[in-house]
């Protein structure tokens, strides 16, 4: 029986840049690596793209207990998942990372367009500041007393005790994981981004062209990240591929 060619885009579970490869990652892209290569011998054109996540609060953390840049981290893991890969024979089509000129492009190019728009909608928060450290602090780089159970040592956005969720300000005796220090200035913003970090909200239902003739849907008042990740992060390595040659 002749199967008609498929034009077919794979990828798994991006892994983070805070550490390494562990068995449980490692049978996840085995076992699609298996289906990839399957498929390329049914003569199917067949695409596995991964790359590390490379941005977030753990990863910051790791970098301050080895007293390293970030970007000194996301290297040297890069370097070890990489090679963890090739001794488990994990043959990618390309392995990128998500701390690259293309993401940003991505990301830049979706936020201007909404925002271009007209549908970014701004308001105000409040968020903690280390003096000392000079620097906001996100949900994880505060720990304190639960509100609800009045646990210690607790995130700043769940009691890992009782259960509950909660704003960092709501924390009783709030400290800062990077400096330590519990003098924390509490500062209101008016953005939307803070540290490069963006919480995108359409105010109606909206359409953005990317290249390529890619187009991303907004619905229900939310920006649908999620269900284009996979269409994203094929455009990012289809960059890349590009531009490298």
């Amino acid at each position: 029986m002749q199967h008609k060619e498929r034009q077919i885009l794979v990828t798994s579970a991006l892994p983070y840049a805070n550490g390494p490869i562990h068995i449980g990652h490692m049978v996840e892209y085995i076992q699609t690596d298996i289906w990839v290569r399957f498929q390329k011998m049914r003569g199917h054109q067949c695409y596995y793209v991964c790359a590390d996540d490379a941005h977030g609060t753990p990863i910051m953390l790791r970098a301050q207990e080895k007293n390293i840049p970030p970007e000194t981290l996301i290297s040297e893991m890069q370097e070890e998942h990489q090679n963890d890969f090739n001794d488990f024979s994990i043959n990618f089509d390309n392995y990128h990372s998500t701390h690259s000129t293309e993401n940003k492009i991505l990301a830049n190019t979706i936020y201007e367009k909404l925002n271009n728009d007209g549908h970014i909608s701004k308001k105000t928060i409040k968020q903690f500041y280390d003096p000392n450290k000079e620097m906001f602090l996100p949900d994880r780089f505060i720990r304190g007393e639960c509100p609800k159970c009045h646990a210690i040592d607790q995130y700043g956005d769940n009691c890992e005790v009782c259960g509950a969720t909660y704003s960092p300000i709501d924390l009783k005796n709030p400290v800062s994981v990077v400096s330590g220090t519990t003098s924390l200035n509490l500062v209101i913003l008016k953005k939307s981004c803070i540290s490069g970090r963006v919480l995108v909200i359409c105010k109606r239902k909206s359409s953005i062209s990317l290249m390529n003739g890619l187009r991303l849907d907004c619905k229900n008042g939310i920006y649908l990240v999620m269900r284009h990740i996979s269409v994203l992060k094929f455009q990012m390595h289809q960059i890349n591929i590009f531009t490298s040659g």
